[in-house]
């Protein structure tokens, strides 16, 4: 360019929407995918999108806790070892079983762990309490500890009629549990949302083109495998574009590339730079924008807005290029925004209270650090991963948690501070932890 000639910078008005309102207005747009019938190891990660009531007693009979004897309570009580009871023993229960004879005045069954009591016995006492049927036919019961214990009553878990999962629960390896024992063979789950990922950069090299990055002609493409493998944590389908050059060309062949995909994410070109072409392609594709720019760091170039497609309309993510701005902005904007369009109820992260384990400054905007926890004494004491420049991939490898700084916040060693936690799967929380934040 010579010294007459004008950058042909990007020059739009932002609407700097604070974190929680950016949040809010995404959510606000977001219409759960229809369901579909699956096998229930199938659905694993999937949102339930039915109701589940109970068909069955469960369990369906009173039954022993421990391995001992089935007794009635008021024969065994002050048993001790000096003064023990002596009992009759008259036969046996296995789980399986049906329930026994009934136990008499004087009597006792020898009983397994969720056989069912017979009728009765109102107590299991532990064998360990027992002289183990040293003489045959006859138990010495030495304590009465377990008088009125050891019975799991019938109907404890549930009963026909219950309302045992709702719609939108997560479908975890205890769900599966909970959907075998209601006789469950299939269930109907929520959509799982297919995400196109557009990456953008002439200087972007992959896996086959390293030797760039090590002779110090490129930089490493890590947002597209990154931000694919955030999608399929969260449910979704990635569905990869290959790095996309800055030409306007080259961005309309990508952008149609993704027009079969529910929501699109784009990565880089979302600032105001001659090569920041992103959204120059979107509007010629007919992008209607819902705002650009977020009063927060790392990330405020983010935008938000729909694109027309032959289906109807396309959700429109548009992420910073570096790759700790692109981690941030998925993890609050576009993760939740997948959970809800597969149907989950909880899908927000987790809002704890931490310690400080070193100062942190804030900055004019709210600040999203990437930091380690650790529980030390009780608390959940936190540090920085490192650097926190947004250009830096290294400390994502550690990170378990953001921590949230308003504006202007500078919080001191040992001071309190707001998490957010990044556990796996699926969120935590029906509602968003950024609304108390904002209030």
């Amino acid at each position: 360019m010579s010294d007459t000639e004008t950058p042909d910078f990007e020059i739009r008005v932002a609407d700097w929407l604070d974190a929680a309102s950016a949040q809010e207005r995404i959510m606000e747009q977001c219409v759960p995918l229809p369901g579909e019938r699956l096998p229930i190891l199938q659905a694993l990660g999937r949102a339930l999108a039915e109701d589940i009531h109970a068909e069955a007693t469960l369990p369906p009979w009173d039954n022993a806790g421990m391995d001992g004897y089935a007794v009635r309570g008021e024969d065994v009580e002050g048993a001790t070892p000096s003064t023990p009871v002596t009992l009759t023993v008259t036969g046996l229960t296995r789980a399986g079983d049906v329930p026994s004879a009934p136990v008499g005045s004087g009597e006792a069954v020898r009983i397994m762990t969720g056989a069912p009591v017979p009728p009765g016995a109102d107590s299991v006492i532990r064998v360990e309490d027992t002289d183990g049927e040293e003489e045959p036919g006859r138990v010495r019961i030495v304590r009465s500890r377990d008088r009125s214990g050891n019975v799991r009553p019938g109907g404890q878990d549930m009963r026909p009629g219950d309302k045992v999962l709702r719609a939108g629960d997560a479908i975890h390896p205890g769900t599966v549990g909970v959907l075998a024992a209601l006789g469950r063979e299939e269930v109907f789950v929520g959509g799982a949302p297919t995400v196109a990922i557009l990456t953008t950069g002439d200087e972007l090299r992959g896996p086959d083109a390293y030797g760039d990055v090590t002779s110090g002609l490129g930089i490493p493409e890590s947002n597209g495998p990154m931000l694919s493998a955030a999608v399929i944590q969260c449910g979704g389908v990635p569905l990869p574009i290959p790095r996309v050059e800055d030409r306007m060309d080259a961005l309309a062949q990508g952008i149609a590339r993704a027009a079969d995909a529910q929501v699109l994410v784009t990565v880089g070109g979302a600032s105001m730079g001659e090569a920041d072409l992103v959204k120059r392609a979107l509007d010629h594709a007919g992008f209607r924008l819902d705002f650009w720019r977020v009063t927060m760091r790392p990330g405020s170039p983010f935008s938000f807005g729909w694109l027309p497609r032959p289906w109807g309309t396309q959700p429109v993510f548009g992420l910073p290029g570096n790759p700790s701005s692109a981690y941030v902005t998925f993890e609050l904007f576009v993760r939740p925004f997948l959970l809800r369009l597969a149907g989950h109820r909880a899908i927000y992260r987790r809002r704890v209270r931490g310690v400080a384990g070193e100062a942190l400054r804030g900055t004019k905007r709210t600040l999203f650090l990437r930091v380690e926890a650790q529980d030390q004494g009780g608390r959940l004491t936190v540090r920085t991963t490192g650097h926190q420049g947004s250009g830096l991939v290294r400390g994502l490898v550690t990170v378990q948690a953001l921590a949230v700084l308003p504006p202007g916040a500078h919080i001191a060693e040992g001071e309190h501070v707001d998490l957010l936690l990044l556990d796996p799967g699926s969120g935590a929380l029906a509602e968003s932890p950024l609304e108390s934040l904002r209030r």
